[in-house]
């Protein structure tokens, strides 16, 4: 296992307003100080995330413009195409717009652009193909806020453009008929960190309002969809977001959506324990792998399926299709392994670059992924074809793989993403330039520590807290997910009674004790520690605290995230 440096948070020092929130709030004092300690800034909000408190849609710049536009092409019978994306966000924002445009008597089709040959985003074929085949409204979901020139293009084939996207904006806005992304100048709109699918969301609600429509009947035929596209694109779960996934999650439990019923049957998850774990992880993926290794369209009639059977079948695809994607992105994950392991130069380079002509060019990002958690190094993969290669980067944190391309753009045809992620498209000749010169810029700004990955701890949990009434305590800070993660506990001096592989020695499964308690602990993929621990060995933890369902009975769960012999403890304060 790889080393890692931990940081435990300083207790908070105001002692009597940790009890008066406490109080206020019903919550234990130690959910109080981790919130404390996060900075949070509205107890109230994140307590009560109700429905009642998402903001008003028209706040956001564009909004009456798009309103009044779709509601004349409804009335009038005009044909309208929602343009979407290829992954999870821009799957859930495609079948929601679509399937409430149906619903409300609108002649409502879709496209969704071929990863491979088309790419991300709005381009001029596909207008051209869309004008043609009777379309005079085109709506983005999860794209199109660079799209100035395929607006400009579609105006003259006589269609208007309806942007919705939450991506960065640059300088020149498309001239749409509206708008609307709440990152762009001059947007009032008071949260900026929604998703695509939650731009979509806040369209749907002024629709509904303007069209004198109950909002809880929207609130039941798509809030879980919603919920799906914002965990899956990893947004920030404070603020609307927080919101719209609590109630999507409990939503998910009853859904009416046919497809997602069908898919969560199809995995076998149980429909009343759907957590952003199992969205994350479980139904996203597969949702995720038509885009990368097949065709998206499935996934989205997946969700607007009007019956049982096809919802199935549909689901039955994607199932087997998510096989298939584990299949391929196993094969590429052990490749790179073996050039690495086979050739001692890239163990001296802090950004891994590496290009094989047969990595599938949909799946190297998650590869990608992969080697930046287990090697701590910014990745690139890159998929060669033709003299040309398609890469797919991830980063870590210190380290902005955007600036870091953009700093080596003479060897690169294109490049785009963000300070953690980012795709590019390089020339096979210049692909020995390029790893040396990003090389070049990351010596200059990583040293050794950047290298071990930080990790976090929120607090001290003692062993006898261990149980139940705390995991019910601490369920008041889910869902977690980005910007609000699971609390990250310590545990000092525990003395080892059992110690027992599992799954073939994978994972660990420990019984620890402080001499008065005892608590068992799983460490997934820490199977190799069975070989440096002993029964005996007293040891420090840092690990979630969750609660597990072992036949039929509920028990707390020790979730190992680090272990280290207590002599060999160490660590900073922050």
């Amino acid at each position: 296992m790889q080393k890692k440096r931990w940081k435990l948070l300083s207790m908070h020092s105001d002692s009597e307003r940790i009890l008066e929130l406490s109080r206020r709030y019903g919550l234990p004092p130690v959910v109080t100080t981790i919130l404390l300690k996060r900075g949070l800034a509205s107890f109230e909000d994140y307590v009560f995330p109700a429905i009642e408190k998402l903001h008003d849609p028209y706040a956001m710049r564009g909004m009456k413009q798009a309103v009044d536009r779709i509601i004349t092409a409804l009335s009038s019978g005009e044909k309208i195409t929602v343009y979407g994306d290829y992954d999870v966000d821009g799957i859930t924002s495609t079948a929601s717009l679509v399937r409430f445009l149906r619903a409300h008597g609108g002649d409502a089709d879709y496209y969704i652009p071929d990863r491979m040959e088309e790419g991300y985003g709005v381009n001029a074929n596909a207008i051209h193909r869309i004008a043609e085949a009777g379309t005079s409204l085109i709506i983005t979901v999860d794209c199109g806020i660079t799209a100035v020139e395929e607006t400009a293009y579609a105006k003259t084939l006589g269609v208007d453009m309806i942007i919705t996207d939450h991506h960065e904006c640059r300088d020149e806005i498309p001239a749409a008929v509206a708008v609307l992304n709440p990152k762009q100048t001059h947007c009032a709109y008071p949260f900026k960190r929604l998703a695509g699918v939650g731009v979509v969301f806040k369209l749907l609600q002024a629709l509904t309002t303007e069209m004198k429509f109950h909002q809880k009947e929207l609130l039941d035929s798509c809030i879980d969809i919603i919920a799906l596209g914002t965990v899956a694109d990893v947004m920030p779960l404070m603020g609307e977001n927080r919101i719209i996934v609590r109630h999507g999650l409990e939503q998910m439990r009853y859904t009416a959506n046919r497809g997602l019923r069908a898919l969560i049957k199809q995995v076998g998850i149980d429909p009343t324990h759907i957590t952003t774990g199992t969205v994350g992880f479980t139904l996203a993926p597969r949702i995720n792998a038509v885009g990368r290794v097949g065709d998206p369209r499935c996934a989205v009639e997946l969700l607007l399926a009007e019956d049982e059977q096809t919802a199935l079948q549909y689901a039955q695809l994607l199932d087997d299709v998510n096989r298939e994607r584990q299949t391929t992105e196993q094969k590429i994950y052990e490749e790179a392994l073996s050039i690495l392991a086979e050739n001692d130069s890239y163990s001296q380079d802090a950004v891994i670059v590496l290009a094989h002509p047969e990595w599938h060019h949909g799946i190297i990002g998650i590869v990608a992924s992969r080697l930046t958690e287990k090697l701590n190094k910014p990745t690139i993969l890159i998929s060669l074809s033709q003299g040309e290669g398609k890469g797919s980067g991830r980063s870590i944190k210190g380290f902005n793989l955007f600036a870091a391309l953009a700093a080596c753009e003479e060897d690169l045809t294109r490049f785009g993403g963000h300070e953690l992620a980012a795709g590019l498209t390089v020339p096979a000749q210049k692909l020995e330039n390029f790893r040396r010169h990003i090389n070049e810029y990351a010596a200059e700004r990583l040293s050794a520590d950047d290298f071990i990955p930080e990790l976090t701890i929120d607090a001290e949990l003692p062993i006898a807290y261990m149980n139940l009434h705390t995991v019910d305590k601490l369920s008041v800070m889910a869902p977690y997910g980005m910007g609000n993660p699971a609390p990250v506990f310590l545990c000092r001096n525990l003395k080892i009674v059992a110690l027992r592989p599992m799954s073939e020695g994978k994972h660990l499964r420990l019984a620890l004790t402080d001499g008065t308690y005892q608590m068992d602990a799983v460490g997934f993929s820490m199977g190799e520690l069975l070989h440096t621990l002993s029964i005996g060995d007293n040891v420090d933890i840092v690990f979630h605290l969750d609660g597990n369902v072992y036949r039929g009975e509920r028990r707390a769960q020790v979730l190992l995230k680090d272990l280290r012999l207590s002599s060999q403890a160490g660590g900073s304060h922050g």
